[in-house]
């Protein structure tokens, strides 16, 4: 996916200067990003994008006389080579293509007194962790609509996509650490937390796409 833009972005660069080139700045639910987007036929274009952000959280949680931290960490990385068919020779586009989809999503839990739950079993733990971790397919399909420039046009536009990146069934990774095991359960524990966590996440198969943003074209 990686060689795909890169080759794209060598494309976009080797075109002349009348080409039409559009270059974007948008905010959407990938992040923050930018993009260009440059003319393949009459009514047909190519963009090339990356977007990202992050944001991380502290949160305490008291249960059952218990208190746990827990440390979370989001992560919204990815890169986008789409193909935009203007049907109408207007600003409206169909839109297609391979996104590499770097999003994960961490966090940490760290009893800070008592027990901990793993599996749904306590276990006695004063200086323990459970890490979990959340990842999705790397390469995956875009499908969408939106508005944009509009073909053989210059001057400024504003952006808008409606659609769906398709990231496959999230896979979760627990790992525990410093929790005590005097009944050797903790291993089958771990995996039916794991389990449980992939069973909840199982319908987050598709990820929608909203960007808004501004360009221009020279």
């Amino acid at each position: 996916m990686k060689r795909i833009i890169f080759a794209a972005a060598l494309t976009a660069l080797a075109l002349p200067a009348h080409a039409d080139i559009t270059v974007n700045a948008r905010a959407s639910s990938l992040g923050t990003g930018a993009e260009v987007a440059f003319p393949l036929l009459s009514s047909t274009d190519a963009r090339i994008g990356f977007n990202t952000f992050s944001y991380g959280f502290k949160q305490t949680t008291t249960s059952g006389g218990n208190s746990t931290d827990f440390d979370g960490d989001l992560k919204l990385q990815s890169l986008q080579a789409l193909v935009d068919w203007h049907p109408f020779d207007g600003s409206f586009r169909m839109s297609g293509g391979l996104m590499y989809n770097g999003n994960q999503f961490s966090m940490t839990a760290r009893p800070t007194g008592g027990t901990i739950n793993v599996g749904g079993v306590p276990y006695a733990a004063t200086s323990a962790s459970v890490n979990a971790t959340v990842d999705f397919a790397k390469v995956v399909p875009y499908l969408g609509i939106g508005w944009g420039r509009t073909p053989h046009n210059t001057g400024l536009s504003f952006t808008s996509d409606i659609g769906i990146m398709f990231q496959g069934t999230p896979k979760a990774t627990l790992t525990t650490t410093g929790i005590p095991d005097p009944s050797g359960t903790l291993v089958a524990d771990t995996a039916r937390a794991k389990a449980d966590m992939e069973d909840a996440l199982k319908n987050f198969k598709a990820y929608p796409v909203i960007s808004f943003g501004i360009g221009y074209t020279f």
